[in-house]
Order: C-alpha cells, then structure tokens, then sequence
C-alpha cells in the first residue's frame, strides 16, 4: 500500500469515490489518458470534462449531465449504466407521483369553465339552428377605391 500506479496512490483505487466526476478522473487516471485525449475522443470540450471530474454536474443529474457521463465512461471502458448510477441519488421517485386533491379540482373547475364558454358562444352565434341563410346575409358589400377616386376626379371636372 500507498504505491502509486501511473500518478493515483493505490489506495484511492480500492476506495469508492464521493462522486461521479471523482470516479471518472480515478478511471481516467488508471488508465493514463489524458484530459486532451478524452476531449478528442469525447469531442466533449475540455472545460466540461473538468467541471464534470470537479463534481459540478452532480448536484443536476439531468439528461445533458447523464449524456456526460455516459459518454466518458464509454470512452473509457467503464460501464456507462453503472456510472451513470453513481451520479442518481438513491432518494430520487421512480414514478411520478399523482396531482395532489387541490390541483385535481382546479383542473376540474377549470375544465368545467372552458365547456361552459363554449356553449355559450356556440349558442350565442345560433349554434344547433339548420335554418338557411338568407340572400341579404350572404351579401357582401366592398370599396372600391379606384371607382371612387374616379368619381371624385369627374366631380371635380
């Protein structure tokens, strides 16, 4: 104990680390690959690769951070699946949970005000009545302005 192999004491392999960059940097480090060589192969910008080993991205485990981690971990020759384990808390929901009462009844109250709106209007404009349009309805009186400036202009002679 306390060798070290190719820059990591031998020590900090058997222990697990905190986080998930901690162990990415510990598996990178083993394998001797370098920050710019896991950039090229990645194609993941240096400064994401070492704000992802700093630990930065596992307060957020979302799919931009996940995508990470799969990513160097695959690059690396580690499990992307068990990594990618290590960054999700243990306390976070499998499922979604259902709308608590309030917001079921809201949703309910607010549903039932749209339908009522729209009966209204839909009676309102004589919605349900087969009568037929008559003649002066479907007249559609325009402005022609080019006639009326010609009519002024004869007025004017």
């Amino acid at each position: 104990m306390g060798r070290e192999v190719r820059g990591v004491p031998e020590a900090a392999s058997l222990t697990e680390p905190s986080s998930v960059g901690a162990y990415l940097r510990t598996q990178r480090r083993l394998r001797g690959i370098g920050l710019a060589e896991l950039e090229a192969v990645t194609r993941i910008p240096r400064r994401s690769l070492e704000r992802l080993e700093a630990g930065e991205f596992d307060a957020h485990p979302d799919g931009f951070a996940r995508g990470f981690v799969r990513a160097v971990a695959s690059a690396l020759g580690v499990d992307p699946d068990d990594a990618v384990s290590r960054m999700l808390p243990e306390a976070l929901p499998r499922r979604r949970t259902a709308p608590a009462p309030r917001r079921r009844l809201a949703a309910a109250a607010l549903l039932a005000a749209a339908a009522l709106l729209a009966a209204a209007l839909w009676l309102g404009r004589g919605g349900g009545q087969a009568d037929e349009p008559s003649a002066e309805s479907e007249r559609v009186l325009r402005r022609d302005a080019v006639k009326e400036l010609w009519d002024e202009v004869r007025r004017a002679q």
